[in-house]
């Protein structure tokens, strides 16, 4: 059945009209350029053998970067991304969203247990290892602490895997990293107090560009909306880690892209 709707999909994009270029995979910097390439190999493979298009990967060093490109305007014809990048690229740059991972992430601010602190106010001025803004924890951490004369110093890392280490080395005093990587962490034995952690945002979602024909836009949803029922789908989530995909539209990140607003797109 699987190779049937494989070949079904296939046709369906052969009848779109000419064979487009590769597609290229942006994915957002959450992770190092290394750990990120090889995480999300199995989805680029996968938007693959959905679409008969080569998929190329693309992963970048740090937000700073990651940021200058998407407000230069540099597309990428499918990007994975966070609900802020998401809303400003649908509002900006005319994309469209696919497929998101089922529910919400938030995003943790975490001590050592033993550090005596029970709140982010008693932070003022204290070392809080963050992915560097705009990375969706500087984003949200940066509301934390609206006083400009009462601020944290952030200790600026490449990636959140980073953050976490800082704090558990005693580099920092504090860290924000995205609250699945507090559960790991925890799993592992780190004795970790949580001090805050931010509402729930739409998990990280699949974008298209505009360059993406409407055909294979339905191609690639429909076979992730999908993974869940079938054995490569199945075997796809399983290495990603993520529960499943569900359908993704405009009106679920609207506003979000308020949190780049604040101090970013000026």
């Amino acid at each position: 059945m699987e190779r049937i709707l494989g070949i079904v999909g296939l046709l369906l994009v052969l009848a779109a009209g000419p064979a487009r270029a590769d597609l290229t995979l942006a994915i957002q910097p959450i992770m190092s350029p290394k750990q990120t390439a090889i995480a999300f190999k199995p989805l680029a493979d996968f938007i693959a053998s959905a679409t008969g298009q080569k998929v190329k990967l693309e992963t970048f060093y740090d937000f700073a970067e990651y940021w200058l490109l998407v407000r230069g305007g540099t597309k990428h014809d499918l990007v994975l991304d966070s609900a802020f990048y998401t809303d400003y690229r649908i509002k900006r740059m005319d994309y469209a969203p696919l497929a998101k991972v089922e529910g919400t992430v938030s995003n943790s601010l975490i001590a050592l247990a033993d550090s005596g602190f029970f709140d982010a106010g008693e932070l003022v001025g204290r070392r809080i290892a963050c992915q560097i803004p705009p990375s969706p924890q500087g984003l949200v951490l940066a509301r934390m602490f609206p006083n400009s004369i009462r601020q944290p110093v952030i200790v600026a890392t490449t990636d959140s895997n980073v953050a976490l280490k800082k704090l558990l080395d005693g580099k920092a005093d504090a860290a924000m990293v995205p609250t699945p990587f507090v559960g790991r962490a925890m799993g592992q034995g780190a004795d970790l107090s949580v001090l805050s952690t931010t509402d729930g945002f739409p998990h990280i979602t699949l974008s298209a560009s505009p360059e993406v024909p409407d055909s294979m836009r339905a191609l690639i949803r429909n076979a992730l909306v999908g993974a869940k029922d079938t054995p490569t789908g199945q075997a796809l989530l399983k290495q990603l880690g993520f529960p499943s995909f569900e359908a993704a539209t405009p009106g679920l990140y609207d506003g979000l892209s308020k949190y780049l607003e604040e101090g970013w797109l000026q």
